[in-house]
């Protein structure tokens, strides 16, 4: 099933899911100095999905490691690791929990990093079920202020355009 958004969407896959950390990716871009773009990714750690027969999400629970926050500039990737973004080495990992999916797939969740919940809504824009794999693409924009990681506010813009590739594997 892939989504079509000229078309209403197929409801999602039933049952539940592992994800496969190392077929999936978080990517972000943002904004230095609020013009120059700079793109990076977070490694996928764990997760899982249940969809209820009824479509109800039952549960999500998504982790990617914030120690692996790379943008190809060793500098910048150490500082955002740090204490004054990140806190990597005291908030190892960044989690997503789910709240609720619409019929459009839309998937409503808390994203938790440094331990503040914030809440979030990611817009699928591709599921594409594969037998007993799922493929998902979805995209969310994130104020970094609003999560706690607010350092530098004057050089480097609050807002980040966030992109998932999640593969999901039928469990049992």
């Amino acid at each position: 099933m892939s989504l079509d958004h000229t078309t209403r969407p197929h409801p999602a896959p039933t049952g539940a899911w592992r994800l496969e950390p190392a077929d999936s990716t978080v990517e972000f871009t943002g904004r230095h100095f609020f013009l120059l773009p700079v793109r990076g990714s977070f490694p996928v750690r764990s997760g899982r999905v249940e969809i209820a027969p009824d479509g109800t999400l039952v549960r999500l629970d998504a982790t990617v490691a914030a120690a692996g926050f790379e943008t190809g500039n060793p500098q910048r990737d150490t500082a955002v690791r740090g204490a004054r973004f990140l806190d990597a080495e005291r908030h190892p990992e960044l989690r997503l929990t789910g709240e609720g999916l619409a019929d459009d797939l839309s998937l409503t969740a808390r994203l938790e990093v440094k331990g503040r919940a914030t809440p979030v809504t990611f817009t699928v824009e591709e599921l594409t079920e594969q037998g007993e794999r799922v493929v998902v693409r979805a995209t969310a924009r994130i104020d970094r202020h609003a999560c706690g990681v607010g350092s530098l506010r004057g050089l480097v813009g609050a807002d980040l355009l966030v992109r998932v590739r999640a593969v999901f594997v039928r469990e049992g």
